[in-house]
């Protein structure tokens, strides 16, 4: 089975939400930078446009891990990243020192992103996130959502229960978000330590070298895929950089099934299949 791409946004300029950027996010945006050029070159006739959101400024802890310098200390990241691809790919992108949340409510927009990337480190994020994109009025079509512990990660590119979605979907499943098939992400009983490292050691502590650059790139090659094929057989991947092992997420109801997901008008009896590759 495979995703096709709603071909809207192979005719105009294709509106991007950069929600954190920090550990991944900052590679993201460097990736869409570079992917931008490659749709232009490949003959999209205008690209990406993307706006970053973190109200964090840099950090000791961010110099080094992240694509951070001792020159960048105290200022926002969404500003230091934005502007130096803007100087050095001659973009026009913005960037909001703020809660993506935050902007949402002051501005009283209904979703303006055609693809909301999320490099959040929360599940309170992913859940207000989860609850706006599934609003019926937002027209996001595609949630890309890269999540990581110190040594795992999912990247998972879904799109969101909303009209917008449904109106174009056609017969075409729609592909389930991370919070479909990874469920806890919505528990609001789980308490999580979110306090910032105050060094680079504590830092790597909770999160490897270079866990981030793996999730960054897969999700980057599933926009790329989208894009430069226009379509899709596999919407996410598991990582486990300790058994050096990753796990592809098929378009295919069965493995969704797996994580315990079915669509309403899926096949109660649908044929089940091989228990999932451990990763």
């Amino acid at each position: 089975m495979e995703h096709r791409i709603d071909p809207r946004l192979l005719e105009r300029r294709v509106r991007c939400h950069l929600v954190g950027v920090g550990g991944n996010g900052a590679q993201m945006a460097t990736c869409l930078a570079r992917l931008d050029i490659a749709m232009r070159a490949l003959g999209h006739p205008y690209g990406l446009h993307v706006q970053a959101f973190d109200a964090d400024r840099v950090s000791e802890a961010n110099v080094g891990r992240q694509l951070y310098s001792a020159a960048d200390l105290g200022r926002y990241k969404a500003l230091v990243t934005v502007h130096r691809l803007n100087q050095f790919y001659g973009l026009d992108w913005d960037a909001y020192p703020m809660r993506y949340e935050d902007y949402v409510e002051g501005h009283r927009i209904s979703g303006g992103a055609d693809i909301l990337i999320s490099c959040v480190d929360s599940r309170v994020a992913r859940r207000n996130l989860h609850q706006f994109l599934f609003r019926d009025h937002v027209p996001c079509r595609y949630w890309l959502d890269l999540g990581n512990t110190e040594t795992t990660a999912q990247v998972v590119l879904g799109q969101p229960d909303n009209h917008a979605v449904l109106r174009n979907a056609g017969d075409a499943p729609r592909l389930p978000c991370v919070t479909e098939l990874f469920p806890e992400l919505l528990d609001e009983t789980v308490v999580e330590d979110n306090q910032p490292s105050c060094s680079v050691r504590m830092s790597l502590a909770s999160q490897g070298l270079f866990v981030n650059d793996v999730a960054v790139r897969f999700g980057a090659l599933l926009l790329y895929e989208l894009f430069s094929r226009g379509g899709l057989g596999q919407h996410g991947v598991v990582i486990n950089l300790d058994s050096k092992r990753t796990g592809p997420i098929e378009v295919d109801p069965r493995t969704w099934a797996r994580f315990g997901f079915r669509h309403s008008q899926d096949d109660a009896h649908a044929e089940p299949a091989a228990e999932e590759a451990m990763v």
